[in-house]
């Protein structure tokens, strides 16, 4: 082996000194009402006493920020100590989304209650109801906190999910209803790098009935492996986030039935930037693909006016769109949306919003299979009410016309933020 470059071993050496000279320092935490101070020790670097970097400073004020356990964070270096100072949100949370369409048994509704500090863990514990695709679904989940930096973390859930599907040229028109449950794991969110992994296992039970068109599998198995990437620097504040965030999964899938086995795979991307413009303007880009294999309807996505969830969050939707009449093969879709925040108290916020929702879809037909492209466009303006306090409880009202592919007016109203 040859003898190593100079430029090789001078960052080691420059490492190996600010190691050598560094203070390490011990964790000094205020502020704590009923998360326990283990979820702040797991989300730090390393186990103190340790040496701690600026960068790594700054690092620690993201984290905590974005649990969304916190309206107020403070991170500094004090000689030997690590000073974090937080004042807790409240975290047991009721939800109410409403979204109307055409008719009555097309809207949209939603009802959830979600505990996000469970035990003091940092664990969100929650469950819903909800309205959609003509027929009534649930779920109950439980999720670890997302910021730790040095261990595995889990989520997992059960469901009950079901789907009218139609289609406006075909007679056919079935009721699917899938039961399952879901595990998922996430490596620690290691310093140094923004890229965080997962993996998970869902399996569920999945039966059509109705008048099903000719070729649909009509009871088997779903066994999916979903692998999901995520590059974060996306920093969350009720006000004013800001920050990238980037997100890829695939889903390979599996559909076992008596007879035969068949491909349900899928693949999904967001990006979502926030710009800060000074303490109470944001303007965000909210961009989103997705493939799904082609050739089962049941298998088909479905892309409208509710705003769409992901295993890394929400995505978003275009809205104004019917939610049930669209299924695809392939969609792309996107936000922009100016945010401007006016302050009642330290605490409460009115935040007017303007929007344009945009996107292409490629229809498939009742056999599962791509027949044409359609465009996708609506703009509008809301009004949140911002109180910090209190964790993901967000009131919105929305309105505005969609333009293609028809001309409709809409407003959707909920207890969250679209994206």
């Amino acid at each position: 082996m040859g003898r190593p470059s100079r430029a090789a071993v001078t960052p080691l050496l420059l490492s190996l000194l600010a190691s050598a000279t560094c203070e390490p320092v011990t964790l000094e935490v205020e502020g704590l009402a009923r998360l326990r101070r283990t979820v702040i020790e797991d989300l730090l670097p390393a186990r103190l006493p340790a040496c701690v970097s600026d960068d790594e400073v700054e690092e620690i004020d993201r984290r905590l920020w974005t649990s969304g356990l916190f309206d107020q964070v403070s991170v500094t270096r004090d000689g030997g100590r690590l000073k974090v100072a937080v004042r807790e949100k409240w975290t047991l949370i009721p939800a109410i989304d409403l979204a109307t369409s055409r008719t009555l048994v097309d809207s949209f509704f939603f009802v959830s209650l979600i505990e996000g500090n469970f035990l003091g863990l940092g664990m969100e514990v929650g469950g819903y109801v909800m309205w959609s695709e003509r027929s009534p679904s649930f779920e109950l989940w439980a999720s670890e906190t997302q910021t730790a930096a040095r261990r595995v973390t889990f989520e997992g859930g059960v469901s009950s999910v079901g789907s009218s599907i139609f289609f406006e040229d075909s007679e056919y028109t079935w009721n699917r209803r899938w039961w399952g449950g879901r595990f998922g794991a996430r490596t620690p969110f290691w310093y140094g790098s923004q890229w965080r992994f997962g993996f998970g296992l869902d399996v569920s039970h999945e039966r059509s009935t109705g008048e099903v068109a000719p070729g649909v599998r009509t009871e088997g198995v779903n066994v999916g492996t979903p692998v999901r990437a995520s590059w974060d620097a996306y920093e969350w504040h009720d006000v004013v986030p800001h920050g990238t965030r980037f997100s890829v999964e695939l889903t390979p899938t599996l559909f076992v039935t008596a007879r035969d086995v068949t491909h349900r795979h899928g693949a999904s991307m967001q990006l979502l930037h926030a710009a800060k413009f000074g303490e109470r303007t944001a303007l965000f880009l909210n961009a989103v693909a997705e493939v799904a294999w082609w050739g089962d309807p049941n298998n088909a996505m479905l892309l409208g006016n509710v705003s769409q969830w992901r295993s890394y969050g929400a995505v978003g939707g275009v809205r104004g769109l019917p939610d049930n009449l669209y299924r695809t093969a392939a969609q792309a879709f996107g936000t922009v949306e100016l945010r401007r925040a006016f302050a009642f108290t330290s605490t409460v916020f009115l935040q007017p919003v303007v929007f344009v929702d945009g996107g292409v879809l490629a229809r498939v037909d009742v056999t599962g299979q791509p027949v044409a492209g359609l465009p996708a466009l609506s703009g509008g303006a809301g009004l949140r009410l911002v109180w910090t306090t209190l964790a993901g409880l967000v009131p919105r009202l929305d309105g505005g016309v969609l333009l293609l592919p028809q001309r409709n007016w809409f407003v959707t109203f909920g207890l969250s933020q679209y994206f």
